[in-house]
């Protein structure tokens, strides 16, 4: 009797076991799921700091615009104005910006040695220079004449390295904003401007075609200059043709030129020295506010390119 309830209740005991487990069905481990407070993976993501920078990205930008401290905003526009100086800029040791109004332009300077600032001829200074350091800096004025005018020189000393401060120069015909750094041994010669703005309105097209500005006599244009490559081989930037007027020289090249890097003009004296002359550029013209016997276009800082025009 013993043995045959033992052995009937082994048998029911898998079965009492297997309701247990039948009962602990998935969907009772959802419910007990409900007591987790973390975010689903979306929430996770949103929340990152990733995702929220994406987010506010635009409006902190114009918040910084916007409320951007004044010292921030002057700092960024003296950096974005400064002109500073470049090989392709240099002629020897003479170093050319071209005039833009409001620039800052850079002028190294060092103890013992001096920078000679040299202004458009016939340009007059109106007052004297003025620095913001006159203390440690030496200033001083000049003059020379250029082709019968008269050029103003203004001379920049430092008395030791580390040394910056501003200059402004007023002239007649503009006002020049100059930034003054002083190192050991490091300086600038010379610096010069061109002045790409003075331009003389002549209406685009050829000279045949009557558009020739006003003021120039067409009867009385001389197209007798040789234009020739004294160095450099298949310059695409080489002069179509030069003429003057009797008082101003006209020097036109190729259309494709205003998206190329321009050549500068040098007039050469009878003695073989080239001297920088001062010229405006309209469409793909250079005017010249002289007439010469013989000048020079040059490209290039290394091995130029040299273009030379000769009058006949």
């Amino acid at each position: 009797m013993d043995r045959r309830m033992i052995r009937t209740a082994c048998m029911l005991l898998p079965v009492l076991i297997l309701p247990g487990c039948a009962s602990s069905s998935p969907d009772a481990f959802v419910e007990a799921n409900e007591q987790s407070s973390r975010p689903a993976p979306p929430a996770l993501v949103q929340s990152s700091p990733l995702a929220k920078n994406r987010v506010q990205q635009v409006p902190q930008e114009l918040e910084e615009d916007v409320s951007a401290t004044p010292w921030r905003v002057i700092e960024k526009a003296n950096r974005a104005s400064a002109q500073n100086p470049d090989m392709t800029g240099f002629f020897n040791a003479i170093m050319l910006y071209d005039y833009v109004p409001g620039s800052l332009y850079q002028v190294y300077a060092a103890p013992l040695r001096l920078t000679d600032i040299q202004l458009q001829p016939g340009e007059k200074l109106v007052g004297t220079p003025a620095a913001g350091d006159t203390v440690r800096w030496i200033l001083g004025t000049g003059k020379s004449k250029v082709e019968g005018q008269e050029q103003q020189h203004i001379y920049v000393k430092a008395t030791r390295p580390g040394l910056k401060t501003t200059l402004v120069v007023t002239t007649d015909r503009r006002t020049y904003h100059i930034e003054l750094h002083s190192y050991r041994e490091t300086y600038m010669a010379a610096v010069q401007w061109r002045y790409p703005d003075n331009e003389l309105h002549i209406p685009g097209g050829s000279f045949a075609d009557d558009t020739v500005a006003s003021n120039v006599d067409i009867r009385s244009l001389d197209f007798g200059y040789d234009v020739s490559v004294k160095r450099g081989r298949d310059l695409d930037w080489k002069p179509l043709k030069v003429f003057d007027d009797g008082r101003k020289t006209f020097i036109q090249f190729p259309p494709d030129m205003l998206t190329k890097e321009a050549p500068v003009l040098f007039v050469v004296s009878k003695r073989g020295e080239t001297q920088l002359v001062n010229y405006r550029v309209k469409d793909e013209y250079f005017v010249v506010d002289r007439l010469f016997r013989k000048a020079e276009l040059r490209l290039g800082s290394k091995n130029q390119d040299i273009v030379r025009i000769t009058k006949i």
